[in-house]
């Protein structure tokens, strides 16, 4: 089974930080098996992200083209 979790990472645009959430891909022993990071500023979509790949039983492989889908969906 797959487990997606987000993960906070501070990064730096125009000499400015600001704290990103991104989301990771695990497989049941707890092997990194896809990152997106930078999906969003806000824990709440990341995670709605993450829900929503847990959900969907999304393959790993797709992770960055979901996460993609979502930044310029309504959901976003």
């Amino acid at each position: 089974m797959i487990s997606y979790r987000i993960f906070e990472e501070t990064r730096e645009l125009e000499n400015k930080e600001y704290e990103a959430y991104g989301v990771a891909a695990f497989n049941g022993s707890g092997e990194l098996l896809a990152v997106v990071p930078d999906i969003t500023s806000v824990p709440e979509k990341a995670q709605m992200f993450a829900e929503l790949c847990e959900r969907c039983k999304l393959s790993p492989c797709h992770l960055k083209d979901a996460a993609d889908d979502f930044i310029i969906s309504d959901r976003y």
